[in-house]
């Protein structure tokens, strides 16, 4: 299916991944509950910051590997607390804890877990912090404060001197000074205001290391760089997907479940089965972009918002080739709103280009969709739903595909 994963190819997958995040923060409902500006790259930026700031503190390996890791993934939680706290302000004051339960199951749980759960405490708090919680905690702040504006020589001097005045209350003191030393360099400040810092990322990472493999960090890479790591990840999305609205409570696991067994239905091998289980899971990734508003919006979508709705599976398709997925996962789990007579959005695919995969996902995704309860509707019997897949052989289905979902759906 994948095999075994280099260290930059798990960094990659995740980059992608928590792009993923930024954009469900950037949804008005999120800042709700928030109450200050996130979004657009923080994740990014604050995995970055995070990892220059651990070197200096002397992390190195596994240590710095998974500091990375939690930088990029700390807000996980504000995505996984959709269903309960749409606009709610104890959005804030829960997400750490979220975070961490999300991610203690993950190969380096226990750290992961720790970085997410204390990464909005302070010096001021009655409990121990971990190095690697008080320097997301350092680089989560400064991305906020630092915002989305070039910093000038004296916008740097102003942040400093701020975080150098609330050092002893807010920040920790050796986070402070590691920033400090940081702060001359600046290529620093380059980077972080001016763009793309994967790159940058891994080069730092690696040292420049050609060889950047599972012996670089012993003790993780058994489980995070392969088949186990890839499943958690796109179950956990998975979760988090369908958070995002209350209309789909489970509706990425249950397109997984039914595309899995009409993949078995047609004979197909125990790795494709898998793989189109994965793109299952991840069809609706770019949902994370759609604002919840709209997903949710009870009666009738205008032109706009039906714009906006179909730039989900334009999402999908860039999120999973930056992340490194095969292309047959990436185009069925991205293909799955193409038609048989070319129609289909976003990429209005011809028949001819739309493999058995891609249309078995079309199948599961409509059918899915059609059974289950909605707040508006019941779900339609299984029977009925594929009655009306029925009506769109040749033109939005395939007709050989249909008898083989009534045989492993009905």
């Amino acid at each position: 299916m994948f095999g075994i994963m280099t260290a930059e190819q798990v960094v990659r997958r995740i980059w992608s991944f928590s792009k993923a995040l930024d954009l469900a923060l950037i949804d008005e409902e999120v800042s709700k509950g928030f109450k200050i500006e996130v979004g657009y790259r923080h994740g990014e930026r604050v995995g970055y910051i995070s990892l220059r700031l651990g070197h200096i503190l002397g992390l190195r390996g596994n240590n710095l590997f998974l500091l990375l890791i939690a930088g990029l993934m700390h807000d996980i939680g504000a995505v996984g607390g959709f269903a309960e706290y749409h606009g709610n302000s104890r959005l804030m004051e829960v997400h750490s804890e979220l975070g961490a339960g999300i991610m203690s199951d993950f190969p380096g749980g226990e750290v992961l877990a720790e970085a997410i759960r204390f990464h909005h405490k302070t010096p001021a708090d009655a409990v121990e912090i971990p190095i690697v919680a008080k320097i997301i905690s350092l680089a989560d702040k400064l991305d906020i404060i630092m915002g989305r504006k070039m910093t000038t020589y004296k916008d740097r001097a102003r942040i400093l001197n701020h975080i150098k005045s609330l050092t002893g209350k807010d920040f920790f003191p050796e986070v402070t000074d590691a920033l400090v030393q940081l702060a001359g360099e600046e290529a620093f400040w380059l980077y972080v205001n001016e763009g793309e810092l994967l790159e940058p990322t891994l080069t730092f990472l690696f040292e420049g290391k050609a060889d950047q493999n599972c012996l670089e960090f012993q003790g993780i890479c058994d489980l995070m760089f392969g088949e186990l790591f890839t499943n958690k990840l796109a179950e956990t999305f998975a979760f988090l997907i369908d958070q995002k609205s209350t209309f789909t409570g489970r509706h990425s696991r249950s397109v997984a479940e039914n595309a899995y067994a009409m993949a078995v239905e047609l004979g197909w091998d125990s790795t494709q089965c898998k793989d189109i289980k994965i793109a299952g899971l991840l069809h609706d990734l770019g949902k994370l972009a759609v604002p919840q508003k709209i997903l949710d919006k009870p009666g009738s979508l205008n032109e706009e918002e039906i714009q906006t709705i179909r730039t989900h599976t334009y999402y999908t398709y860039n999120l999973l080739s930056s992340a490194g997925f095969p292309k047959n996962i990436i185009e069925w789990a991205s293909y799955h709103h193409e038609r048989l007579d070319g129609r289909g959005y976003p990429f209005r695919t011809p028949r001819e280009s739309l493999t058995t995969g891609s249309r078995l996902m079309t199948i599961a995704d409509i059918f899915t969709a059609l059974t289950e309860d909605r707040p508006y509707r019941n779900g339609l019997s299984k029977e009925k739903a594929m009655e009306i897949i029925r009506n769109g052989v040749h033109i939005t289905v395939d007709g050989e595909l249909v008898e083989i979902a009534k045989k492993a759906l009905l």
